[in-house]
């Protein structure tokens, strides 16, 4: 029994982990290659222990164990990459290919050792010491794994990023078995049923949600990407989808100034190091921030020089007709006191409610620094944009009485030395699909907002 049912499901778990592999390779994807590496790691090893059970194809031998004990181990040194400091990310990335296929090679060589001398690899007894600290090892690393998709959950509130943190905590849980001290207990096969269902849970859920129709790089790669703004655009409401769309066809500079400032206030919120359900709400908030504009004649919208004081007046309705529109969404619903007060000035002299220090949500705070910043950083209607190091000293110069000097701190880290405003970013193609082509603009907020 034990037998077919390891080299069955484990081989079928090998197809879905190389299947994820290919998706990488195709598309670049990354941290895609380095999650299918660690899949195909629990994978192979475990086929080496289903083919290696005594009494079918081999007598008593080591190798039954050996294989399971070192699979973990390895698979969680494959996928240390993942969990690598931002700053050393993009290396990690560049070379992936070449990380993912040595390790492939080598697990490859292994299984092929072991079957041939199974006595080639040495391991620790069950319930021994040594067995329970690599076990204990190796559920740390897949409970830290999962813990990164589990947040990018509560951000995105996409499914696949759920079930894929739930396949590392199975595949993790697996590991659970060298604390007993005998197989074939009922531990022992549930260890084997967690391992099997974790598998593919990490990869199957991936392959079915691309054959639902869209493409890998929306779907697959963000189920284990670590910017937020990758799991926000997973997890989107087609609701958000058409809001921007429809300030696309409303003002093609608005539409790019909040994805760029919803991209910003998402690394802020990170360097604040904001819980994952601030980070949705801050940046649901941060794209929808402008949307009261489609209520705002496009004529003031677009007019090439400064307001008149009754055009900003009609300027300045669209933070509370924003903070309506969304109300009437339970979906968005949550976001509401961000898109109304990010107009606020920490000194009471902002709108619509003049609220002043703490009395300014401080989701708003953020959004109102990262807004006004790409607003004066980038090009507008009727000047250039002054640059980032530019706009950066007047929210310095202007921080605690217009802006929150924490903040503005938290950006300027962020941004780090010669940084422009245009950030790449996940969130680029939101609404693309119901909008058409894209444009690369900005916002035309009021002049007199922008401190000279």
């Amino acid at each position: 029994m034990l037998f077919w049912l390891v080299v069955v499901a484990a081989s079928l778990c090998v197809v879905a982990s190389l299947g994820v592999i290919s998706l990488a390779a195709r598309d670049d994807l990354a941290e895609v290659g380095y999650i299918g590496g660690f899949f195909f790691v629990v994978s192979v090893l475990p086929l080496v222990h289903g083919i290696t059970v005594p009494g079918v194809l081999y007598g008593p031998n080591p190798a039954t164990m050996a294989s399971v004990f070192w699979a973990l181990p390895i698979a969680s040194v494959v996928a240390l990459p993942v969990m690598a400091p931002r700053r050393f990310r993009s290396t990690a990335h560049r070379y992936w290919r070449a990380w993912v296929g040595a390790w492939m090679i080598g697990v490859l060589g292994l299984a092929v050792a072991l079957l041939a001398w199974p006595a080639v690899l040495p391991f620790a007894a069950m319930g021994s010491t040594n067995a329970v600290l690599v076990a204990a090892a190796s559920v740390t690393m897949c409970v830290a794994l999962s813990a990164v998709h589990l947040r990018l959950y509560w951000i995105g509130r996409a499914p696949g990023s759920f079930a894929v943190a739930c396949g590392y905590l199975l595949v993790g849980g697996s590991a659970l078995v060298w604390v007993g001290r005998a197989p074939f207990t009922v531990g022992f096969w549930f260890a084997h049923a967690l391992d099997i269902v974790g598998v593919f849970l990490g990869c199957v859920a991936a392959a079915v949600t691309f054959r639902q129709g869209t493409f890998t790089r929306t779907v697959i790669a963000p189920l284990i990407a670590h910017d937020p703004e990758s799991a926000l655009e997973l997890g989107l409401d087609p609701l958000v989808h058409r809001f921007i769309a429809d300030l696309e066809a409303k003002d093609l500079m608005t539409r790019d100034h909040v994805v760029r400032t919803a991209t910003l206030a998402l690394r802020v919120g990170t360097e604040l190091r904001l819980g994952a359900e601030d980070l949705r709400v801050l940046g649901l908030g941060a794209l929808l921030h402008d949307v009261g504009k489609l209520e705002i004649a496009t004529e003031i919208l677009a007019k090439p020089g400064r307001l008149e004081p009754d055009e900003y007046l009609e300027m300045q309705r669209h933070a509370a007709i924003g903070d309506e529109m969304i109300r009437q969404s339970r979906v968005v619903a949550d976001c509401a006191p961000v898109v109304r007060s990010h107009h606020e000035r920490v000194d009471g002299g902002g709108y619509p409610d003049q609220l002043a220090g703490d009395r300014i949500p401080r989701l708003a705070r953020v959004v109102s620094v990262c807004d006004a910043f790409d607003a004066m950083a980038s090009t507008r209607v009727y000047r250039e944009g002054m640059g980032a190091d530019r706009a950066l000293a007047i929210l310095r110069e202007h921080a605690g009485s217009q802006w929150d000097p924490e903040i503005v701190e938290a950006l300027a880290r962020v941004l780090g030395p010669g940084v422009g405003p245009v950030l790449p970013s996940a969130l680029a193609e939101v609404g693309q699909d119901l909008a058409g082509g894209a444009a690369c603009c900005v916002d035309a907020l009021p002049e007199s907002l922008i401190p000279t």
